[in-house]
């Protein structure tokens, strides 16, 4: 059980009863190039235990949500109901990175108003999904930055099993995970969310890798 955080330079430290654990946020600037333009995205990366990750999962309240306000409930393999236990899904993981990337939706001000904040955020999304994709080790698993993409519709629709199990990954949000809560205590990083008229200073993606 976690207890407090403080933060003290780009080093996080999680207190319980028994002792410290010094976690290193990690941050760098990659460069990609979309429409012609340099997009800068900021990339942070931390590690820590899998039982530390365990904090921030709340499967009945954070299903609910997608059960309520998402189109893809139940009809993806990789959303809920349909996305396994967490803890059974880990059970042969004892760590666990995490991936942010944030990018200032002032990059893309070429864009209309109406395209800018969904264009950014798609674009950083699909550049996190790269990343893990590249990063993700042999022995390791990515929990993905959004339900899975990899077909236009997927298979559970015509009540088929999934067309490619091998490449299928869950995400965060499936799983039950309190994203917003990861990103304030782990990243001190706060969401900013679009609005009608309203442009946030930037977008942020979050995924992971399960790793031995």
């Amino acid at each position: 059980m976690l207890y407090k955080l403080f933060l003290r330079e780009q080093l996080l430290y999680f207190c319980d009863k028994l002792n410290i654990t010094m976690i290193e946020v990690k941050t760098d600037t990659i460069v990609k190039h979309y429409k012609n333009q340099k997009i800068k995205i900021e990339r942070k990366v931390l590690e820590i235990s899998k039982s530390e990750i365990l904090h921030f999962l709340n499967k009945e309240e954070f299903n609910s949500h997608c059960r309520n306000a998402c189109p893809n409930h139940n009809r993806k393999w990789t959303c809920p109901p349909n996305c396994p236990n967490f803890e059974d899904y880990s059970k042969s993981y004892s760590k666990i990175q995490l991936f942010l990337f944030v990018t200032s939706t002032k990059q893309f001000d070429f864009l209309s108003q109406e395209e800018c904040s969904l264009e950014a955020y798609n674009f950083t999304k699909e550049e996190l999904q790269n990343d893990l994709r590249i990063n993700e080790p042999i022995d390791g698993k990515m929990i993905a930055a959004n339900s899975c993409e990899i077909c236009t519709t997927c298979s559970i629709i015509k009540g088929k099993s999934c067309y490619f199990p091998v490449k299928m990954r869950y995400n965060l949000v499936a799983f039950g995970f309190n994203i917003g809560k990861i990103l304030t205590d782990l990243f001190k990083h706060e969401l900013k969310w679009a609005a009608k008229n309203i442009i946030p200073e930037y977008v942020s993606s979050v995924g992971a890798i399960l790793k031995k």
